[in-house]
């Protein structure tokens, strides 16, 4: 028994792994390295894409990444797929698509459903860009970081925010709303009130 419980243990643990390896593998066969661009949704490069994407959620997502949120281990193994990730990074989500297009700085919090969105299909059009979080950001629950910005260091965007496409969060502000605005704090209210 012992040695059956060990066998049980160890498969479920190697078994996760390897599809996982087999999702980064596939990853780099077919897509190499992501980089911002402009393709038809019909096209050859879009399908394989999307092909990546399921691949990624289904078959990594659902035996292992989803299992290793909130630990260090999620951004080690997003590093393998291209994803660029600081020291000390806290996500709740693996809500990322075209990994190579993401950086995220030291010590961010992703909280839980959050998404740092690198595409859109605009006009039927996939467009592709990328997503930068500065040291020490705070992403809310179920906040959405679309594609071409720049989060400044130590910004926070509070839950449901929603960073528009091509925006700038400068550093040390706090954001909220769908599209993002910045947080006007009570001491302020009162002073712009005097």
């Amino acid at each position: 028994w012992p040695m059956l419980a060990a066998s049980f243990v160890a498969a479920s643990i190697v078994i996760p792994i390897l599809q996982t390896l087999i999702v980064v593998a596939i990853k780099w066969l077919t897509m190499g390295v992501y980089k911002p661009i402009m393709k038809p949704m019909w096209s050859w490069w879009a399908m394989r894409t999307e092909a990546v994407a399921v691949l990624y959620w289904g078959l990594g997502g659902k035996v292992l990444l989803e299992h290793l949120q909130g630990t260090p281990f999620l951004p080690w193994f997003l590093r393998l797929l291209g994803s660029k990730f600081g020291k000390g990074v806290c996500m709740h989500t693996t809500d990322i698509t075209e990994f190579d297009c993401v950086r995220v700085g030291d010590y961010c919090t992703i909280n839980a459903l959050a998404a740092l969105q690198t595409h859109l299909y605009e006009d039927r059009v996939m467009k592709v860009g990328r997503v930068h979080l500065g040291r020490g950001v705070f992403v809310g629950a179920n906040a959405t970081v679309l594609y071409d910005t720049h989060i400044g260091d130590y910004a926070r965007l509070r839950p449901l925010t929603v960073v528009m496409k091509g925006e700038n969060i400068p550093a040390n502000s706090e954001w909220e709303g769908a599209p993002a605005v910045p947080v006007v704090h009570k001491a302020e209210e009162i002073k712009a009130a005097a």
